[in-house]
């Protein structure tokens, strides 16, 4: 089976050489297969949004090599990195990141806009999406009037109306009650049943310990640990 992504020595330094210098990842090397469902595990502070980061191309690593498909992504230019994250990824937030002030079909809209789709293709694309997660008669509402669930499924939404074929989420279930969080990893093993990849930071052992996640990685202190295939 070929690699889908690969990272090699990786390190991540913040604030390099200063007084408050951070060594939140070193020597980071994993292999991530296609169609695997991912579990980033670990105390806080121990690197998992920054590992997040640097697989979703939001950050580069202060050294060490990320591929994605062999191709060497660690050092492209911003524009690049821009292109292959709207391409081939979706985010969930642990905060959702939605605009409080627009209406849901705005927020779902949002990652269309650079791709120069029609606005015809984009409502179409939309529509798809909001009536795959039962919201769509909640398009013309702003998003500060709606409940943390349907916040969830419009983040969720947005993830997906690129069609990306890499998930990436950051503490998918902190804030959902225990009803929400079975319905969110309902929604994620659909994802794996479209062979999607998935790559989830969390501490929640719902999560964790579901049929769901297909490999573990547990972060400490920085160090990866390892790498418990269940």
């Amino acid at each position: 089976m070929s690699v889908l992504m690969s990272l090699e020595g990786v390190n991540k330094i913040f604030n390099r050489q200063q007084p408050d210098e951070l060594t939140a990842l070193k020597d980071i090397t994993i292999d991530i297969n296609p169609g695997e469902v991912i579990a980033l595990t670990g105390p806080s502070g121990s690197g998992k949004s920054t590992l997040l980061s640097l697989c979703g191309c939001m950050a580069r690593p202060t050294s060490g090599m990320i591929t994605l498909e062999d191709r060497q992504i660690s050092r492209l230019p911003e524009k690049f990195l821009a292109k292959i994250r709207r391409d081939r990824f979706g985010f969930i937030f642990q905060q959702y990141n939605l605009l409080r002030d627009v209406s849901v079909l705005e927020n779902v809209l949002l990652p269309l806009y650079p791709t120069g789709m029609s606005i015809k293709e984009m409502r179409r694309s939309a529509d798809d999406v909001l009536q795959r997660f039962d919201i769509q008669q909640l398009a013309a509402k702003k998003i500060k009037f709606l409940s943390g669930g349907e916040q969830q499924r419009v983040a969720i939404a947005r993830a997906l109306i690129n069609q990306p074929d890499i998930i990436i989420a950051d503490e998918p279930t902190a804030h959902l009650d225990s009803h929400l969080a079975s319905e969110l990893l309902e929604i994620f093993k659909s994802f794996a049943r479209e062979g999607k990849n998935l790559i989830i930071a969390t501490h929640d052992p719902f999560v964790i310990h579901s049929s769901l996640v297909l490999r573990q990685i547990d972060l400490r202190f920085g160090l990866l640990e390892k790498d418990i295939l269940k």
